[in-house]
C-alpha cells in the first residue's frame, strides 16, 4: 500500500479504536478530518482515501462467535471478573492495541478475544488466593485459525491477573520453538529477548512500542532454549521478582528436567511447593505430551517431566491448546500416579474456539457444500507413484519431478505474478511441497525443483518481454500459459498482463529445505519490508505448527492416516485475504475423500461438545466419542488410544427405544416440560382423539399425528447426559424417513403406585410412578432406579397394543433359565411385530435414594412435594421400519464414554 494510505489507514485504525467510533457516519467524518491534516492532505487522492475506508469496512465486518465452554464444577468459584476491575490489565490493553493497530485485526474480532479470554481466565485459578489448586483444561482450535493470538492474550491476561511463572510449550522441533517465542516477544515481552538476556533492554519491538514501561523477566530467546547457566546469571528466586517471568520451551526431556532441577535448586524448600503460581500453556497439547506408555509402565519422559513441574507449585494450571484434541480426550482421567498425581486429561473444563468469520477451514474445502472446493487439484498417482513410491524407504533415489507437480510449481509463479498486480507488493507468499518424511528425499525433491525454477527464470528473463506468440515457443513460457489457462483464466488479468509482469514477480522466488538438518532457513522476518517468495519443501517440519505466511500452492503426497496427523499437515488452513481464489492443494483423490471424512469427524466432536455446554457437567461427567468409521482411517496413534474402544452407534432408530433415566434436580425445568405435555394434550384433544384405559390404569391416545411429536421434541428440555435421548438427532430421523409408519404415533401416561396425582384432563388422572434415585453432578441430576439407570420398565413395550398383540411378542421371545421366566426387554415389543411409534410420558414422584447424603435427597424430595411437581420424563419406541435400512456408524470411545455406556439399558428386565 502506497506510504500515504498506510498513514491514513493507521490514523484512522488509532482514531476508531480510542474513541470506540463504531458506524459508518463516524467513519466517514474522521476520514474527512484526517484528510485535511496538512501532513497528507496533498499527498492522497479520494480515490486512495476511498480504498482505505473500504479496506477499514472490510475488516470491520470479519466476525467471531463465542465459542462453547464446557465445564460444571460446581464447587469451583469463579474470580477473575470480580476481580478486573481493581486490575491494571496494561499487559493485555497493550496487546490489543498491538492487534488492531500492527496486525491488522477487526475490532469487532478482538472485542470477542477480550471476552472469551475473561472466561477463559477465570478458569485458570485465582493466583492470589491462600490454598492450593491444580487445574486442567483444554482449548480446541482449527488448523492455523489464531491460537497463537489466543494463548498470547490467555498468557498477558494471566499476568494482568497476577501469575508468576508461565511456561509456553511448543513442538519438538526447535523451528516451531524460535517462532513461537518471536511471537511472544512481539505480543507479550515487548523486547527482543536475545538482546534482553544479554542485558540490553531498550530494543523495543511489538507492544513495547504501545507501552515499554512493563515487560517480563525471560529465561529463554530467538537464539536459545532455556539453559541453566543463563537463568542462574540473571535470577535466583520468584519471590525475588515482581514481574512475571516466561519461558518458551519445546518439548525436549533434556530442557525439562533442567528447568524442573533449577526450580528445585533454586526456588522450592524442603519438600514444600514452591508458594507460587504457574500457568503451563501446552501448544499442540496432542503432541509429545500424552503418555503413550502401558498402564504398567513409568510415564513416557516428557509427560513425566509436565506433571512433575506441575506439581512443584502449590497453584498451577495446565491450559492444552490443539486443533486435534483426538488423543487428549483418551487420556485416562483416573490416572492419579502416588507421585506425580493426576495426568494430563481436562478434567476441568474444555473450550471450543470459533474462527474468525473469514477463516478458511477444512469444512470450506473438503464438505460437499463447501465455499472453496474448487481449491482442490487432484495429483496424478500413478504418474507419481513411478516417480515416487508412496511406501519408499529412506535410501529410494528420486531422479525427476512429475508434471503435476511442475504444473502445481507453474501455478504458484502466476499466482505471485498476480498478486503483484492486485499491489500486494510486499507481501510473503508460499508453496508448500511435502512428499515424503525423509530428508534425504526432500533433499533430492528440492535439487529437482531448484533446477526446474531456475530453468524457469531463465526463459522468463530472456523472452517474456517479446510478444505473445513468439515467447510462447519457449517451452517454460508455455507451461505456464498452461497453467494460467487451466488455473486462473477467470482472474481480472489477461496473459498479455501477466507475461509482461512475469519476470519481476517471479524472479525473487527461491526455494528453502525445512527440516531439522537444513541450513536453508525459512526465515520470514528477515524479508519482512520485501516479503520472501519461497517454495518450501520438508516434511515433519512442514506438518504441526510452523506456519507458512502466504501460503498459495500445496503438493501433499503422503500417507500418514492418522486423523490429527493428516489435519496438521493441512497448513493451507487460515486467512487468504485477498488471493484466496488463487490458492490451490495438489492430492490424491484418496486423501480428499479423507480429509472429507476427518472434517465431518472433528465437527461432530465439537457439536458432541457443544451438546453438553448447558448441562452442567464436567469433561470427567460424561463420555466423549469420534467418529471412526473408515477402516483405513486411525483417529491418532495407537499408543495414544491405549483406553479407547470402538464401538458401532445405530443411526437408525428402527426397532429400538430410548429414554430418559437422568432428569433434572431443578423444579422450574420440569415445569416447563410439564406444560410442554400439557400443550401436547391440548393439540391432541383438538384432534378429537379421545384417551383409553390400558392394563387397569395406564392412559393411551391413538393415532397421535407426528407433527405433534415433533413439537414436543423440538421444545421439551431433556439433559445430555442422556446420551441416546438427543432430541436433535431423533427429530432429524423422524423429518427425513420417507415412509409411512411414522406418521401416526401412539401416546402413553404410565400410572404407578405413588399417593400423588397427575391431572390429565377433566376425566382423567394417573398415579405418578416412584422410582428410587441417585444425585449426580453436584445435586443438578437425579439418575433414577440407581444403577439400573432406567427410568421405564420392560412391560411399558406392551402400550399401544391389543392383547393378542401383547400375546404374540411374548410368545416369540418370553425367556426362561429353568423355572425362571424373564421380563421381556422393551425393545422386543417393537420387532417384528406391525405397530404404532410409542411415546411414553412418565410423570415421578422420587422415592428412596441410593449412594448420596440423605439430607440432600430429604431437601430435593421435599422441595418437589411442597410444590406439588412431578418430575418429567419420556421415552420413544420405534417399529422395525420397512422403508430404512438401519445404518451403523463407528465411533472410538473415551474411557469415561465406556463406563457410562456399559449395560444394555434396554435389556433390564425387572421392574421397580
Amino acid at each position: 500500500m502506497h506510504n500515504s494510505k498506510d498513514l491514513l489507514y493507521n490514523l484512522l485504525i488509532t482514531t476508531i479504536v480510542t474513541n470506540n467510533i463504531d458506524t459508518e457516519e463516524a467513519i466517514d467524518f474522521t476520514i474527512e478530518n484526517l484528510k485535511t491534516m496538512i501532513r497528507i492532505s496533498s499527498q492522497i487522492s479520494d480515490e486512495e482515501a476511498n480504498q482505505v475506508r473500504n479496506r477499514v469496512m472490510s475488516e470491520r465486518s470479519i466476525k467471531i462467535e463465542l465459542g462453547t465452554l464446557l465445564q460444571g464444577d460446581y464447587k469451583y468459584e469463579k474470580w477473575f471478573l470480580n476481580k478486573k476491575s481493581e486490575l491494571d490489565m496494561k499487559y493485555w490493553e497493550r496487546y490489543k492495541k498491538y492487534l488492531i493497530q500492527q496486525q491488522n485485526f477487526a475490532p469487532n474480532v478482538v472485542n470477542t478475544m477480550d471476552d472469551m479470554l475473561d472466561t477463559l481466565t477465570d478458569l485458570l485459578g485465582n493466583p492470589n488466593i491462600d490454598g492450593d489448586f491444580q487445574r486442567r483444561g483444554l482449548i480446541v482450535g482449527d488448523v492455523q485459525s489464531g491460537k497463537t493470538s489466543n494463548y498470547t492474550g490467555l498468557i498477558c491476561k494471566a499476568a494482568d491477573a497476577g501469575y508468576k511463572a508461565i511456561v509456553l510449550l511448543t513442538g519438538t522441533i526447535e523451528k516451531l520453538r524460535k517462532q513461537t517465542q518471536l511471537r511472544i516477544d512481539e505480543g507479550f515481552v515487548g523486547r527482543d529477548s536475545a538482546a534482553m538476556i544479554k542485558h540490553n533492554d531498550k530494543s523495543l519491538i511489538g507492544v513495547g512500542n504501545f507501552d515499554p514501561s512493563i515487560y517480563p523477566m525471560v529465561l529463554t530467546s530467538t537464539i536459545n532454549d532455556f539453559k541453566i547457566q543463563t537463568a542462574r546469571s540473571l535470577i535466583f528466586d520468584l519471590n525475588t521478582i515482581n514481574q512475571p517471568i516466561i519461558f518458551v520451551m519445546k518439548k525436549n526431556v533434556s530442557s525439562l528436567r533442567n528447568l524442573n532441577k533449577w526450580l528445585r535448586t533454586f526456588n522450592q524448600n524442603d519438600e514444600e511447593n514452591i508458594n507460587q503460581s504457574l500457568l503451563l500453556v501446552d501448544d499442540e497439547s496432542d503432541n509429545a505430551s500424552i503418555n503413550t506408555n502401558p498402564e504398567d509402565r513409568s510415564p513416557t519422559s516428557i509427560n513425566k517431566e509436565i506433571r512433575d513441574l506441575l506439581n512443584l507449585f502449590s497453584k498451577s494450571s495446565y491450559v492444552g491448546f490443539t486443533a486435534t484434541p483426538f488423543a487428549n480426550i483418551f487420556i485416562d482421567p483416573d490416572t492419579d500416579d502416588s507421585m506425580l498425581k493426576e495426568d494430563l486429561f481436562p478434567k476441568d473444563y474444555i473450550y471450543s474456539l470459533n474462527a474468525p468469520s473469514n477463516y478458511i477451514g477444512a469444512r470450506d474445502i473438503f464438505s460437499p457444500d463447501g465455499e472453496h472446493q474448487d481449491m482442490l487439484v487432484n495429483i496424478d498417482e500413478e504418474a507419481m507413484s513411478e516417480c515416487l513410491s508412496l511406501t519408499h524407504k529412506s535410501d529410494y533415489y528420486v531422479d525427476y519431478i512429475p508434471n503435476d507437480l511442475k504444473e502445481a510449481i507453474c501455478t504458484f509463479l502466476i499466482a505471485n505474478t498476480i498478486r503483484d498486480l492486485r499491489k500486494d507488493i510486499n507481501t510473503h507468499r508460499s508453496m508448500l511441497i511435502n512428499v515424503s518424511r525423509f530428508t534425504s528425499i526432500q533433499e533430492q525433491i528440492s535439487t529437482l525443483v531448484l533446477s526446474y525454477l531456475k530453468e524457469i527464470q531463465e526463459s522468463v528473463k530472456v523472452y517474456s518481454k517479446l510478444d505473445r506468440k513468439d515467447a510462447l515457443k519457449d517451452k517454460y513460457i508455455s507451461y505456464l500459459y498452461e497453467s494460467y489457462n487451466k488455473h486462473y483464466a477467470d482472474t481480472e488479468f489477461t496473459w498479455d498482463e501477466i507475461q509482461n509482469s512475469l519476470h519481476k514477480s517471479i524472479a525473487p522466488v527461491t526455494t528453502a529445505i525445512v527440516n531439522q538438518r537444513s541450513q536453508n532457513k525459512l526465515n520470514y522476518e528477515e524479508h519482512s519490508s520485501v516479503g520472501l517468495r519461497v517454495i518450501a519443501i520438508g516434511g515433519l517440519s512442514l506438518s504441526r505448527g510452523l506456519t507458512l505466511e502466504g501460503l498459495i500452492v500445496s503438493y501433499l503426497y503422503r500417507n500418514s492416516k492418522m486423523y490429527d496427523t493428516l489435519m496438521q499437515m493441512g497448513r493451507w488452513f487460515g486467512y487468504r485475504k485477498n488471493y484466496e481464489d488463487l490458492c490451490k492443494i495438489w492430492m490424491t483423490e484418496e486423501s480428499i475423500e479423507w480429509y472429507s471424512h476427518i472434517s465431518e469427524a472433528t465437527d461432530e466432536l465439537r457439536l458432541e461438545i457443544k451438546k453438553y455446554e448447558s448441562s452442567e457437567l464436567t469433561p470427567k461427567d460424561f463420555g466423549l466419542r469420534v467418529r471412526s468409521d473408515i477402516n483405513t482411517l486411525l483417529v491418532t496413534a495407537r499408543n495414544k488410544m491405549r483406553t479407547a474402544s470402538s464401538q458401532e452407534v445405530s443411526v437408525s432408530l428402527s426397532g429400538e427405544v430410548v429414554e430418559t433415566p437422568s432428569l433434572y434436580a431443578d423444579i422450574n425445568k420440569n415445569i416447563i416440560n410439564r406444560n410442554i405435555v400439557y400443550k401436547l394434550i391440548d393439540a391432541i384433544k383438538k384432534d378429537g382423539i379421545t384417551p383409553v384405559k390400558q392394563n387397569k390404569n395406564n392412559i393411551c391416545y391413538k393415532k397421535v399425528q407426528k407433527s405433534h411429536i415433533v413439537n414436543l421434541l423440538n421444545t421439551i428440555d431433556v439433559s445430555v447426559a442422556n446420551v441416546l435421548f438427543d432430541t436433535n438427532c431423533i427429530v432429524s430421523f423422524l423429518e427425513n424417513y420417507n415412509g409411512k409408519e411414522l406418521e401416526k404415533w401412539d401416546v402413553a401416561f404410565v400410572s404407578g403406585n405413588s399417593n400423588r396425582e397427575f391431572t390429565i384432563d377433566e376425566e382423567n388422572s394417573i398415579s405418578l410412578i416412584e422410582r428410587s434415585f441417585s444425585i449426580e453432578n453436584g445435586n443438578k441430576i437425579l439418575k433414577m432406579s440407581g444403577s439400573k439407570n432406567r427410568i421405564g420398565s420392560s412391560s411399558n413395550g406392551e402400550l399401544g397394543l391389543e392383547k393378542n398383540e401383547i400375546n404374540k411378542v411374548k410368545n416369540m421371545y418370553e425367556i426362561y433359565k429353568g423355572e425362571k421366566k424373564y421380563n421381556i426387554p422393551q425393545k422386543y415389543y417393537f420387532r417384528s411385530i406391525n405397530r404404532n411409534p410409542l411415546l411414553v410420558i412418565y410423570m415421578v414422584d422420587l422415592k428412596d435414594c441410593k449412594k448420596s447424603s440423605l439430607d440432600v435427597a430429604d431437601e430435593i424430595k421435599e422441595k418437589f412435594i411442597n410444590q406439588d411437581i412431578p418430575l418429567v420424563g419420556f421415552s420413544i419406541g420405534i417399529p422395525e421400519l420397512s422403508n430404512h435400512e438401519t445404518k451403523y456408524i463407528r465411533y472410538t470411545t473415551n474411557r469415561i464414554h465406556q463406563i457410562l455406556n456399559n449395560d444394555d439399558l434396554y435389556d433390564i428386565g425387572d421392574d421397580e
